[in-house]
């Protein structure tokens, strides 16, 4: 089953336009063939992030215990600093939001109990972005969750950061039942806003 790996990385004293920075991750991206893009968080520039497609969860674990994995990312080691992974099903990169100026990433938390209703509620939520942002979304549940815990993936174009903002808060400020309702069913864990960085440095 082919999946989506979203890896967060701390830059180590390089900034995310720096050209170096960028032919390392495009030489990685061409020996592991992972059709990956790159991006720049906005609310912090000294994190990135890669989105790179696999052929299944257990491929890309393989290439990490590999010897294989440090002759490879070795030379990004002075670079970049591992913060966390999510992997989740996906059929190919082209149903991310890849034309949008912007995308956001938000990890959730849902327990055993909620999860039934959390679908049921995102469904909803789901057409509310749909007609508001224009762009795909894409929603997955965390393959490699820790035992125990459930944790969604939800992956959105924008043309802003701001305009993300203002979408949340119009499903707020209607009292809108299907919006309280699923946000009553999970701890948010993080958003992020982002950048294609080869776009931005065109």
């Amino acid at each position: 089953m082919p999946v989506v790996e979203v890896t967060q990385l701390r830059l180590r004293g390089v900034a995310p336009d720096s050209p170096a920075l960028l032919q390392n991750l495009s030489s990685v991206r061409g020996i592991l063939k992972t059709q990956s893009e790159f991006y720049s968080c906005i609310e912090d520039p000294t994190l990135i992030f890669i989105l790179g497609l696999w052929p299944s969860l257990e491929a890309h674990q393989d290439f990490l215990a590999s010897p294989r994995a440090a002759e490879v990312l070795g030379p990004q080691e002075g670079m970049l600093e591992f913060r966390w992974a999510v992997h989740i099903a996906l059929d190919a990169m082209a149903s991310l939001p890849l034309e949008a100026p912007l995308v956001a990433m938000t990890r959730r938390q849902v327990t055993d109990d909620d999860l039934d209703a959390y679908d049921k509620a995102f469904a909803t939520e789901k057409q509310a972005i749909l007609e508001s942002s224009k762009h795909k979304v894409v929603h997955g549940w965390r393959l490699d969750a820790a035992p125990g815990t459930n944790e969604a993936l939800l992956i959105t174009g924008w043309e802003t950061a701001q305009a993300h903002a203002a979408f949340r808060a119009r499903q707020t400020a209607r009292d809108d039942h299907h919006h309280i309702a699923a946000s009553a069913l999970y701890e948010n864990l993080d958003t992020n806003h982002a950048r294609n960085m080869e776009r931005s440095s065109t």
